[in-house]
């Protein structure tokens, strides 16, 4: 049996379009979130931000408040005492990205611990050993791709973004110029200045939610995990990434995953980390694929994210679509639109809305073209969006 029968629908056709270059007309061809243009320097781009989004990026910080302090049991005082406790780290390994979030929080009207504590909200849960959110944790599909289109090799990295739907407006892109790295293109929540993107160098990363009992040792901190994303999308090869990530201190645990179209062909490569360890994993013929727990098996000991079905059932059915579609769909970049608009496996699929969990749903899909030089967005489920096909950098 193959999964995910071909059907023409909307997005296939418009995507179909796109392929040979004639524009399609349609209420959703204006960009799926807010998109700023970002130059200079990292304060200047942070101040562009703030002044830009500052309504959002109060939203955000409340969210994130009220879900620690509930989580948690802590008081929100507590909770920005535990966000400056980032600021040195992040001073000493990547200055340039306090000044940025110090930019941000200038420009909204907020202190630098506040924004911080938006950048840190992973690492802040795992300090406070946020046990009453283990069920309501991101919970992410990411995937990467290749295939041959016309003879040219492409690669697609992309991933289904699973989160409170509170959060549904919170998401922006922006696109930077920045003064002191390669220009790049990330989808973030407002606020933050890294999370799902990629580089003028071709070079992208997908973040996967994971926790290990290693995670959140009191009083201690590290780079934050959207401040390392960002740090993967300022370097130029994934062995750069590689290194960075390995020698940057942590407090909490993530995947990301990584790839690259670059002077050796596409390569990709996927990373769990801990405070302790790093991993380093390679996919098969048919891709790569991640949801929410540890592949490694060192790792995998230690794993607390993957105590649910949900986690289990998506990382089974993207690999099954992932190897079932690669001999039927060339091109990668329309192999992950179905992977990721997959509604198998009820009530767990890939592309979820508030059922069983109403506090968790599919905020956004994104596939990034790092072949083509195309970011590609749904606003919401894929299942039931358009994507939106935007120029890369």
């Amino acid at each position: 049996e193959v999964l995910g029968k071909m059907t023409v629908n909307r997005r296939a056709f418009i995507h179909s379009l796109a392929a040979v270059g004639i524009s399609a007309c349609s209420k959703q061809a204006e960009p799926p979130f807010p998109v700023l243009e970002l130059s200079g320097t990292p304060g200047d781009c942070g101040l562009a931000q703030g002044n830009a989004f500052a309504s959002k990026i109060h939203t955000n910080l409340e969210f994130y408040l009220q879900w620690l302090s509930q989580s948690g049991a802590v008081s929100r005082d507590r909770l920005y005492e535990l966000a400056r406790g980032f600021a040195p780290v992040l001073g000493q390994q990547f200055p340039a990205m306090l000044e940025e979030i110090d930019g941000v929080a200038r420009a909204a009207g907020l202190r630098l611990e506040q924004v911080l504590l938006i950048n840190a909200r992973t690492d802040i849960m795992a300090l406070v050993e946020a046990e009453l959110a283990v069920a309501k944790v991101p919970a992410c599909t990411a995937l990467a791709l290749e295939g041959k289109v016309r003879g040219q090799r492409i690669l697609a990295l992309a991933q289904n973004w699973d989160w409170d739907p509170i959060l549904s407006h919170a998401p922006i892109v922006f696109r930077s110029k920045q003064q002191n790295g390669p220009a790049f293109l990330t989808l973030v929540e407002a606020g933050m200045i890294g999370k799902i993107g990629f580089n003028a160098h071709r070079l992208g990363v997908c973040l996967n939610f994971l926790s290990h009992r290693s995670d959140g040792r009191p009083e201690t901190f590290g780079v934050p995990i959207h401040c390392l994303l960002r740090a993967i999308i300022d370097c130029e090869s994934i062995d750069q990434a590689v290194t960075v990530v390995k020698s940057s201190p942590r407090c909490a645990s993530a995947n990301f995953m990584l790839a690259q179209d670059g002077p050796d062909g596409p390569q990709a490569v996927d990373l769990e980390i801990s405070p302790d360890a790093v991993a380093l994993l390679r996919g098969n013929d048919a891709g790569l694929v991640h949801t929410n727990h540890f592949l490694d098996p060192t790792l995998a000991q230690g794993c607390t994210s993957g105590r649910g079905p949900s986690t289990m059932k998506r990382m089974a059915m993207a690999q099954r679509l992932a190897s079932e579609l690669e001999d039927r769909e060339a091109d990668p970049v329309r192999r992950a639109q179905i992977v990721l608009e997959s509604r198998h496996n009820l009530p767990y699929p890939i592309s979820r809305e508030h059922n069983p969990d109403p506090s968790s749903s599919t905020l956004a899909g994104i596939i990034m073209d790092l072949t083509r030089n195309r970011f590609i967005l749904t606003n919401g489920a894929p299942h039931n969006s358009d994507w939106v096909y935007l120029p890369g950098v």
